[in-house]
């Protein structure tokens, strides 16, 4: 069965529907602080969450360093973690320090060539060397989160992290009503239930191996394999 996915509109009736208080005793306003705390807390918990990812492209312009990341995607990006440029067979470009980089490609080292190496600041890509004609170039990354929030939509995360939501928000309630017993219970099944959540979330993929009755195939191509022939017929 899949996980069922909660909006704030949602998160704050069943929360409400658990302390029994109304919406004059327990406004939308102060509701939405407590799961809005609850939600940043649970993004402090993991820097590279796996439903923030992204991806983007952009061409580049002869003789030009810095490309504004916000001209290329409507997402707000908080890292870009890769860039490939596409051009032959691709090559992955290195990330490198921007104080490095601006100390050296300056004066006659500032030549333009094949992009190597690219860093982030103030929130644009900066290529080194700068490219010599316009090409196109594959970034991976993660976005900000949305404000899912003030538009009563959808949580914007995992749904197994959904319902904490809850948990947290609850037990914050009745730390205000001066119930400490029942806060920490609360409390304690947030922590539970974004940790449980958060481990099977940031799992990697795996594959389920499946061996034939005669054993594995053999004479298959590997990935490995895959790039040393390429290394030997490069160019060819």
């Amino acid at each position: 069965m899949a996980y069922a996915t909660m909006t704030a509109t949602q998160l704050r009736n069943t929360v409400r529907q658990i302390v029994d208080l109304d919406t004059d005793d327990l406004p939308d306003s102060l509701l939405n602080l407590y799961i809005r705390d609850g939600y940043y807390r649970i993004l402090d918990v993991e820097k590279r969450w796996s439903w923030l990812e992204t991806s983007f492209t952009f061409t580049t312009t002869p003789n030009a360093r810095a490309y504004l990341i916000s001209g290329f995607t409507n997402d707000p990006i908080s890292q870009v973690v890769s860039i490939v440029d596409n051009v032959g067979v691709g090559a992955r470009l290195e990330m490198v320090g921007y104080e490095d980089a601006e100390g050296t490609y300056i004066g006659s080292y500032d030549t333009a060539g094949d992009p190597l190496f690219y860093s982030v600041w103030n929130d644009r890509i900066h290529l080194y060397p700068k490219p010599n004609n316009a090409r196109q170039m594959t970034c991976r990354g993660y976005r900000e989160p949305r404000d899912w929030i003030g538009l009563n939509d959808t949580v914007d995360a995992h749904p197994s992290l959904h319902f904490p939501l809850v948990y947290y928000a609850v037990s914050r309630i009745y730390q205000q009503l001066e119930d400490a017993q029942m806060s920490a219970i609360y409390k304690q099944s947030f922590d539970e239930g974004v940790a449980m959540a958060a481990s099977n979330v940031s799992k990697p993929t795996s594959h389920g191996h499946l061996i034939m009755a005669h054993g594995p195939t053999k004479g298959r191509p590997t990935y490995k394999g895959w790039l040393q022939n390429l290394g030997r017929t490069l160019g060819q």
